[in-house]
Formats: structure tokens, C-alpha cells, sequence
């Protein structure tokens, strides 16, 4: 267990919260949150924005655990600006000032173009077709021109429980339908999909806290690929539900495969969609 003081960015968003409920009192954290979603902070968040901090308290750090900033294209998409000045430009700003290792919440979205194969770290990124899917692409170039520290993760669609769940994502959004409204929308059912089960996401940033690559990475993490008529098929199975289809549109089609950082850390994603369902399920019921 590493004792290197850690400034958490995004403490109060999805997986911020659930990272401070499962894993809070193992480190020496201070948590921050510029509350980009609103809601009330709880006593042990700090309400500041990271790109509001001066070199002099950054300097009390070793690692910054951001995950922050926009996390959805509708969002970016709806604040162009903000999305930029969050995602990247802030960002970069950032890293001039703090010396230590910047862990960062990247984007599997930067495979859109992929055309629904199986994407490694090694996948030429196509062109970014809106802001969100730019910020991402650009950040991730920029650290390596510059030889920043950093451990990048292209996370593949988070879902699962949290304090503060974003119940608009693939599964957590299929479930909850299915339970308060008996339906499950499916449009564009080949497309592919990778998840990342939240779960395997702070054992992720667990394993890079507590022992860091010796140099700057990019990994993939993402438990299992699925096309939406399989999510779709398995929830309402399970939960007795109808499905209502639902007219296609562009839509990413990408899958990922997690293998660097599991051959690196020796770990095990949970590659059991039904797993993954069963423990949203509860999630909702019990909360």
C-alpha cells in the first residue's frame, strides 16, 4: 500500500465516490470536486476546481487521480467550450504546474472509428467526430509529446453502483428501465460495446496506485465486449422485461481488449456479463 499523499480531482462524481467508499481510508487523500454535476458535497470533499490550484499546493502531492471533467458525449456536446477548457486546455495547464504522476480517466471512445473490431492499445486513433471524442484524443497525444508522468486509461463504458451513479449509461440505464418501466430500448443492435464493471475499474486504479509503472502508460480497461441486442437480451431475461425497439443512429461500434494491463498487474477483469448485471440489479434493489 503505497503512503504517497494522493489529490483526488472528481472525488464527488461516479467513480470518484465509489473509489473514497471502497478504497478512501487505505490512502493519504485529499479529494476535491468542482461540482460540474451538481449536489451537495459531503464534509470530506473540498469544493475546488483543479484548474484554480497554484504550483505551491500542488507540491504537496506525489499522484493526482483525475477523474474528472466532462464524461459523455450529450454533454460535451451540449457545452463545446466547457468541454475543451475541462477535458483538455485545463488539462494541459495542469500538468505544467504539478510534478508528480498524473493518473487520468481517458476514453475508449477514441476507438469510434474502429468499426466494431477488437482494439488494443497499439489501434491507430481515426479522426474525433465531436468535442468529447477530440478533448480525449488530444490530451492523450500531448502528454506523450511532452514526456509528461502519466498512466492514461481508455475506459470503456463504466457501469455499475455508486453513490453516485450516472443512470443514462448502457447497462445501468437498460436495468433501470426494466425495472420501473417493465421495457428495455434497443436500437442499433449489432453495434458493439466494451464495459468497464466499476468494480474491476478501483481494483484497476488500486493496483497503478499502489505500484505505478516505472514509465508513463497507456491502458485499456474493459471487462466485456457485447453488442446491444446481447445486453438487451440478457436483462430482459432476467428481469421478465419487454423489449421496445427503437429507430438506429450512429452509434460507436468499438470493442477492447484489456490484455496490457492484465499481463502487467496479473489481474482478472470480470469477463461474466451476467455477473455484471446481477450486481446492478442488487445495486437497485438495495439502495
Amino acid at each position: 500500500m503505497t503512503t504517497k499523499k494522493i489529490l483526488l480531482v472528481g472525488a464527488n462524481g461516479y467513480v470518484g465516490r465509489r473509489f473514497l467508499e471502497r478504497a478512501g481510508q487505505k490512502y493519504t487523500i485529499v479529494s476535491i470536486d468542482s461540482l460540474l454535476k451538481p449536489g451537495e458535497l459531503p464534509d470530506y470533499i473540498e469544493h475546488k476546481d483543479y484548474r484554480d490550484l497554484n504550483e505551491t499546493f500542488l507540491d504537496d502531492f506525489d499522484i493526482c487521480l483525475w477523474v474528472a471533467g466532462y464524461s459523455s458525449v450529450p454533454l460535451s456536446k451540449a457545452n463545446p467550450v466547457d468541454c475543451y477548457e475541462n477535458n483538455y486546455s485545463g488539462l494541459v495547464e495542469f500538468v505544467k504546474k504539478f510534478k508528480g504522476l498524473l493518473i487520468y480517466a481517458s476514453s475508449g471512445s477514441v476507438y469510434a472509428n474502429a468499426a466494431g473490431a477488437i482494439c488494443s492499445e497499439e489501434t491507430p486513433i481515426g479522426r474525433p467526430e465531436n468535442i468529447y471524442d477530440f478533448t480525449k484524443v488530444s490530451f492523450d497525444n500531448y502528454v506523450k509529446i511532452m514526456n509528461k508522468k502519466y498512466v492514461g486509461l481508455r475506459f470503456g463504458t463504466v457501469d455499475g453502483g455508486s453513490p453516485r451513479i450516472r443512470e443514462e449509461v448502457l447497462l445501468n440505464r437498460m436495468i433501470k428501465d426494466a425495472m420501473t418501466d417493465g421495457i428495455v430500448n434497443l436500437a442499433n443492435p449489432k453495434a458493439n460495446r466494451a464495459v468497464l464493471y466499476i468494480e474491476d475499474l478501483i481494483d484497476a486504479l488500486e493496483l497503478i496506485l499502489n505500484n505505478p509503472p516505472k514509465s508513463s502508460e497507456i491502458f485499456n480497461l474493459s471487462s466485456v465486449n457485447g453488442n446491444m441486442e446481447t445486453f438487451v437480451n440478457l436483462i430482459s431475461k432476467k428481469l421478465n422485461s419487454k423489449i421496445k425497439r427503437l429507430t438506429d443512429s450512429n452509434a460507436y461500434d468499438f470493442q477492447m481488449t484489456s490484455e496490457k494491463f492484465s499481463n502487467h498487474y496479473n489481474y482478472k477483469f470480470t469477463d461474466d456479463l451476467e455477473i455484471i448485471v446481477d450486481n446492478i440489479i442488487n445495486f437497485y434493489k438495495n439502495r
